[in-house]
């Protein structure tokens, strides 16, 4: 499962209230980077998402930077539904879209609804709808 870490700040005048949770940065380990080439039916395992105050950074299972893009960059960084991971984990789609081409990456995860919101806290784009069992009338 992806462990999410988040960061923390607060400042001196915070003293008498909670200190404010800043989701930044926002580590993401064992990602998926959905293949363009397959149109998604294969992965590219064991990468780490970092979102921070500069944009996205992948790290490559190697612990290189695979690819930086900054806010500036990115025209599109969202959730974009729910998927099961290639290890049949439950997980969520990222994309992040800069000028020339989208990135289309599946975060394990154990709490997807978690992760939907602190992206869309992140970026300030909501989540897709996402489909609830209907009740059956009797």
């Amino acid at each position: 499962m992806a462990k999410h870490r988040r960061g923390r700040s607060a400042t001196s005048g915070e003293s008498t209230r909670a200190a404010a949770v800043n989701p930044l940065p926002l580590s993401l380990a064992d990602v998926y980077l959905l293949t363009a080439e397959s149109d998604g039916n294969e992965a590219v395992a064991g990468l780490t998402l970092v979102v921070d105050q500069d944009g996205l950074t992948v790290i490559t299972p190697h612990g290189t930077t695979g690819a930086r893009l900054t806010w500036s960059e990115l025209t599109v960084l969202k959730t974009a539904g729910r998927t099961r991971a290639p290890g049949g984990e439950e997980a969520v789609v990222l994309e992040a879209s800069g000028a020339r081409r989208t990135h289309r990456f599946v975060v394990p995860t154990d709490d997807p609804g978690a992760f939907e919101t602190t992206m869309a806290g992140i970026t300030g784009v909501p989540p897709p709808d996402v489909p609830r069992k209907s009740r059956k009338k009797k």
